[in-house]
């Protein structure tokens, strides 16, 4: 490209000369072809270099953490409701093709916590994202599905209760807000609503809920907190 452009100015030029000798013109007022070339070479140059240092858009790739408040419903809730707490949260990352309106992926765990006299129970959603991310400026509209794994734990020091642990599938709809609160960091509120199904990996105590049949568990999850680009 930048030889095109050399040959070109050359010949154009050349014909400038000639047609500057032809018209009597003095060789000394017109200016050389070699010292054109340069000019237009040091343009060229000039031009690349403010293109290659001009500030080129930012995709949206973050890394998200905040609180979780879940409320459980379905066959599975009525056995769980002995274990709320509020040690919930999540964390993640989320990233778009480009700085505009773009489609979106992303990976989050969730985790709910609970410890008490009765005993320990965890579960942990490990969940992937796809969808789509709107540049509403100042704010980004994300919309999608995640699909992933649910894990939960229960720990029950009665032994009249069982013990046991479970591996699911889980899926839901999801929709999230982030409004820019600095070029590099945003606040984001997001809700999802999401379906498990458990079989149990291992147990004691007795029948647990979802070998007697109580195997679905569905969740609205309400989540805020911090984003930071990566």
């Amino acid at each position: 490209m930048k030889t095109k452009k050399l040959i070109i100015a050359a010949i154009i030029s050349l014909f400038m000369l000639g047609s500057a000798f032809a018209d009597g013109a003095d060789p000394k007022t017109v200016t050389p072809a070699w010292v054109t070339e340069k000019q237009l070479t040091q343009q060229a140059q000039a031009q690349e270099q403010a293109e290659a240092e001009a500030p080129k858009p930012k995709n949206f790739n973050v890394f998200f953490i905040g609180y979780d408040y879940p409320t459980l419903s379905g066959p599975l809730a009525s056995h769980l409701t002995g274990w709320n707490s509020p040690v919930n949260f999540s964390l993640g990352i989320e990233s778009s093709n480009t700085s505009g309106s773009s489609f979106l992926s992303g990976l989050e765990l969730e985790f709910f916590i609970t410890t008490n006299d009765q005993g320990m129970r965890l579960q942990m959603n490990d969940m992937v994202m796809a969808g789509y991310s709107f540049n509403i400026k100042p704010v980004r509209f994300n919309v999608g599905a995640r699909l992933g794994l649910s894990l939960l734990d229960v720990t029950d020091d009665d032994p009249a209760n069982p013990t046991y642990m479970a591996l699911g599938g889980i899926i839901g709809p999801e929709a999230s807000l982030y409004a820019e609160l600095a070029p590099d960091f945003w606040l984001w509120a997001r809700g999802r609503y999401s379906m498990a199904y458990y079989f149990t990996i291992d147990s004691s105590g007795g029948a647990n809920p979802i070998d007697s049949g109580d195997n679905t568990l569905n969740c609205v999850s309400l989540e805020a907190g911090l984003a930071f680009r990566m």
